[in-house]
């Protein structure tokens, strides 16, 4: 598998590896942001409730910008969108790290939400533009995760160390949001200076749509593409749910439930990051193999049993266990998701279809965040696993009845 995995990362695109090169930089600064920011909320005196809809502000803000996000990356450009992203999250961090107040704290994660809402809506386009071949594209959104979940959890790392080698004032994590802050901006530069510049590639795609327009075969082709684009944002809007239960509360889960210390929790959520660099790397290698039918089957059904087992009792060295092979799965099936419904759209709909994925998913993960916050509140710590498993076999549902076909069907047309 590693033979394979390096002889795809030599045949990519050089704009390709230049944008895989730079995501390290913009995976610490968002690993260290992962760990510290809810506990840097608990330590300001915030309640658990009070960070679940924080939390869900951002989930919110995301949806509710990504629509007008993809009109103006059509004006902008996905690179300048994705650099100005980039520099607001640098802008978000160092505002967190002088934030006392919930005012503060709240225009913070609103600036935050708004440059993810940039830089999502414009990465995988963009790393996509710069590929030559439908394989390429799975392949470079592959490594692209890899390598972000990679230097995620070093960032984690970092982040359970960093509070007691620099300190801080308005908290003991003070100085490290500026240090993962200085790494999101150091990214966000590097990719202006380094990314080529490019132009979406839809202009003669479009004009032909527009003049053959009023042919009645052409509109009911656009209503299809239209309900396809639909069916995709119900799949993503179930990762966003899954998503929004766990995933934001992983540190607030294993401080209160097993009394970890902080060291400890970065500690495991770096390992955790490493399985989920494996899963990246595994993901195109898999697909070519069983295919993405078979693969999509596995991996609802493996995180649905995984998740559901983490609901038990259980000591704390088990439960990190799962919580590692966990994480492969989780991120094996998002990876896989987001690729292959990407791929699956025509050039001309992916900043639409950008949009539609970030509201869909914001609107999930704003629904399950929010309701996780009450949960944690009330110290319900396995009531969150098991809502998830129900999650996952609601999505799997929704895969298998009414996705499956039709993004076989668009995957080959388009092959």
């Amino acid at each position: 598998m590693w033979t394979y995995t390096v002889d795809i990362f030599r045949d990519l695109s050089p704009g390709v590896k230049r944008f895989i090169a730079t995501e390290s930089l913009f995976g610490i600064g968002v690993g260290i942001l992962s760990l510290i920011l809810n506990l840097h909320l608990l330590e300001l005196g915030f309640s658990k409730g009070d960070v679940g809809r924080i939390t869900s502000l951002g989930a919110l803000t995301i949806g509710l910008a990504s629509l007008p996000a993809g009109f103006i990356v059509k004006h902008v450009g996905r690179k300048t969108m994705l650099v100005t992203g980039m520099l607001l999250a640098f802008l978000s961090l160092t505002v967190f790290g002088f934030a006392t107040s919930l005012g503060a704290v709240t225009a913070a994660q609103v600036i935050w939400s708004l440059a993810i809402t940039a830089i999502v809506n414009t990465e995988i386009q963009l790393i996509f533009q710069y590929c030559r071949s439908k394989k390429e594209e799975t392949s470079a959104y592959s490594l692209l995760f890899a390598v972000f979940t990679f230097f995620t959890g070093l960032g984690t790392w970092l982040g359970g160390y960093l509070p007691d080698w620099l300190h801080g004032q308005t908290s003991t994590y003070q100085s490290a949001f500026f240090v993962a802050g200085g790494c999101l901006a150091l990214s966000g530069i590097l990719r202006g200076l380094l990314l080529p510049s490019t132009h979406a590639r839809v202009g003669d795609a479009g004009e032909t749509r527009g003049v053959q327009g009023a042919k009645p075969s052409n509109q009911a082709k656009r209503g299809h593409a239209i309900y396809f684009l639909l069916l995709l944002s119900l799949l993503i809007f179930n990762s966003g749910f899954t998503y929004g239960l766990l995933s934001p509360f992983l540190n607030v889960i294993l401080k209160f439930r097993f009394q970890m210390e902080d060291g400890n929790i970065s500690g495991l959520l770096a390992l955790s990051g490493f399985f989920f660099f494996i899963g990246s790397i595994a993901m195109p290698y898999i697909v070519e193999r069983w295919g993405s039918r078979k693969t999509f089957v596995f991996l609802f059904l493996y995180n649905m049993v995984v998740v559901a087992l983490m609901a038990l009792a259980m000591p704390a060295s088990l439960f990190a266990i799962l919580l590692l092979i966990r994480g492969t799965g989780f991120t094996m099936l998002n990876n896989l998701m987001d690729s292959e419904c990407m791929s699956a759209v025509a050039e001309e709909d992916r900043n639409l279809f950008a949009g539609m994925r970030t509201v869909s998913r914001s609107i999930g993960n704003t629904i399950a965040s929010f309701w996780a916050g009450y949960i944690l509140a009330g110290n319900h710590y396995s009531l969150p696993f098991v809502l998830t498993a129900i999650a996952m076999l609601a999505g799997y549902a929704v895969y298998a009845w009414f996705v499956q076909g039709m993004l076989d069907k668009r995957l080959r047309d388009q092959s």
